[in-house]
C-alpha cells in the first residue's frame, strides 16, 4: 500500500530575514511518500511561486507530491501485480 503525506507552510519565511526580499514570502511544501512502513520520498521545498492564501499554498504542494507519486504507484502495481 502506498501512502502519501503532503503539507505546505505558507508564506514560512515572512519576516525572518529581508523584508523586501521576495524568497521570503514564498511557502514551504513538505511530503512523506510511504510503501508500507518503509519510507520512499522525503522533499521538503519552496514552492516556486507566491501564494495568496493557505489554500492555495496547499493545492501547490499536493500537486507536487503527486507529480512523485503516480510513477511511484505505477510501479509498486507492476513490481506486485
Amino acid at each position: 500500500m502506498v501512502d502519501c503525506f503532503a503539507d505546505a507552510d505558507f508564506a514560512g519565511l515572512w519576516n525572518a530575514e529581508d523584508v523586501h526580499d521576495p524568497l521570503c514570502f514564498r511557502s514551504r511544501t513538505g511530503y512523506v511518500i510511504t510503501l508500507g512502513d518503509t519510507l520512499v520520498l522525503w522533499v521538503l521545498k519552496l514552492q516556486p511561486q507566491i501564494t495568496l492564501s493557505t489554500t492555495e499554498s496547499e493545492y501547490i504542494a499536493l500537486s507536487t507530491a503527486m507529480c512523485d507519486l503516480l510513477p511511484i504507484c505505477r510501479l509498486s502495481f507492476e513490481l506486485f501485480d
